[in-house]
């Protein structure tokens, strides 16, 4: 009997427990469905335009950059002609390739350079992870969705051989640019045409540069589908097995580096040195920190010269060359949006006062800006009776000068509009023609940064007008303001 009791009581447990894990199948199951179902499709459209932007971007940008390189590439080339015929020749000679050579190549869509294995992006890599694994998952999602998916799939893989492409070209001009320099420079000196080389290849490796942070950051459909997909176990495990990150490095399933046979890891190479200086005796240590040393020393007598030969790096750049990250972001970049607020208060002829402005500034280079704005004077009465009125406008322009870290030179040229001359006689006789008056402007601005959705400068002006004393009536020459930038 007892031994019955325990044969039915252990068929119940059994059954207990398969009809648990079926349900806990089933719920998990419903609930990856209805995780999927949650797919914005939005999400799709947004690496879309993403990765076609991108690719737009850095074809125009590649083409213009070798318009230019080949440009003053055929400039030195005559020059070397005339003096040095025979360095002409091997730089410019038989099936050299240059960069006029390899333009015509890509114009044709026809390029020879050898493909290079592009640096890893992580962007790319969840991106194109995240769509194989929805590609897999077709069954649960709309055919719409899904197709528009693989032609993203599709984009993106033409995009890594893209890349592969572009990084062995951005590797021939660092390059060709040493190349051209190294010839050159004891024969035609520090010639312009190298100087602008030199720059525009240092300026197009920045701009792709920037071209892929733009690319890399996500926007909010993207952040929301990455959510989503995470509250999905079987897509973790997915990304562990199929990412290109999981797949270079064979991450384990608990996301721990897995041993490389073969690989040297760097506890075994500490240990090696140790057991080798050791063995040197008790001065062993010391003499290899002397030698280091002069092995530095040299190293930096070398970089000196080759400096004054004309390289100030790895690359060759030209002496004097001071760059300006600003050249390598896009016109949009660039744009400054601001707003500041100014008070007068109230006199004989024109109540308390506030002037509500908008500006647009573009950064000229990393330490000024100037841009031309709006502004509208708002009467608010006197404080007996607030009276809300029009008191004018006026139509701005300013440069901002950076002095010492967060302090700026500002100055600007402004035309007001005072409306209340229309009603407040004066000067009766040149009443009309003082309703615009100019302001000359100069001063000091303080720039702190600040954390906020919509801000991310605090910027406090105090401004002294040189034509204050020529108005009509004469205005305050001192004027402070606060702004915001976006």
């Amino acid at each position: 009997m007892a031994n019955t009791a325990c044969h039915y009581l252990y068929q119940a447990l059994f059954i207990t427990g398969f009809l648990m894990y079926s349900i806990a199948s089933y719920a998990q199951g419903d609930s990856t469905i209805q995780n999927l179902q949650q797919m914005p499709f939005k999400y799709i459209s947004v690496i879309n335009n993403k990765v076609d932007k991108y690719s737009k971007q850095v074809s125009s940008k590649t083409q213009k950059t070798l318009e230019k390189l080949s440009r003053w590439e055929n400039k030195i080339q005559g020059l070397l002609e005339k003096v040095s015929p025979e360095t002409a020749l091997k730089l410019f000679g038989g099936s050299q390739p240059t960069f006029g050579s390899i333009l015509a190549e890509i114009k044709k869509g026809e390029s020879t350079l050898i493909s290079y294995q592009s640096s890893y992006n992580k962007y790319r890599d969840d991106a194109s992870t995240m769509l194989n694994y929805l590609a897999e998952q077709s069954k649960h999602l709309d055919d719409a969705f899904v197709k528009k998916a693989r032609t993203t799939q599709s984009k993106l893989r033409q995009l890594s051989k893209d890349e592969d492409e572009r990084e062995a070209l951005e590797q021939f001009i660092r390059e060709r640019k040493k190349e051209l320099i190294t010839q050159s420079l004891q024969h035609i000196g520090r010639s312009k045409y190298l100087k602008k080389i030199n720059k525009e290849a240092y300026y197009y490796a920045e701009t792709i540069k920037n071209y892929k942070e733009v690319l890399s950051n996500p926007k909010k459909a993207e952040v929301l589908v990455k959510g989503i997909l995470n509250k999905i176990p079987a897509f973790e495990k997915f990304m562990k097995k199929n990412s290109i990150l999981s797949s270079l490095f064979r991450m384990s399933e608990d996301n721990q580096l897995q041993d490389i046979p073969g690989l040297q890891t760097r506890s075994f190479v500490q240990a090696l040195i140790q057991d080798r200086v050791a063995a040197g005796g008790a001065d062993a240590q010391q003499i290899i920190q002397q030698n280091i040393s002069q092995a530095k020393s040299e190293m930096d007598k070398i970089k000196n010269k080759i400096t004054e030969l004309g390289g100030g790096s790895s690359d060759m750049d030209m002496p004097g060359f001071k760059p300006n990250s600003q050249k390598a972001k896009s016109f949009k970049q660039r744009i400054e949006v601001g707003a500041n607020f100014q008070f007068g208060k109230s006199t004989h002829y024109f109540p308390t006062t506030a002037d509500i402005g908008f500006s647009i500034g573009y950064k000229l280079n990393d330490r000024s800006i100037t841009g031309v704005g709006l502004s509208y004077k708002m009467g608010m009465g006197n404080p007996r009776q607030i009276r809300i009125s029009n008191q004018g406008a006026s139509v701005r322009s300013f440069i901002d000068w950076k002095l010492k870290k967060q302090f700026f030179i500002s100055g600007g040229w402004e035309m007001n509009y005072l409306a209340g001359l229309a009603v407040n006689e004066v000067v009766p006789r040149q009443k009309d023609r003082n309703k615009w008056q100019h302001s000359a402007l100069i001063g000091i601005s303080k720039k702190i940064g600040i954390k906020s959705k919509w801000f991310k400068e605090n910027k406090l002006q105090l401004l002294y007008d040189f034509l204050s004393s020529h108005h009509v009536p004469v205005s305050q020459a001192l004027q402070f303001r606060i702004g915001y930038t976006m």
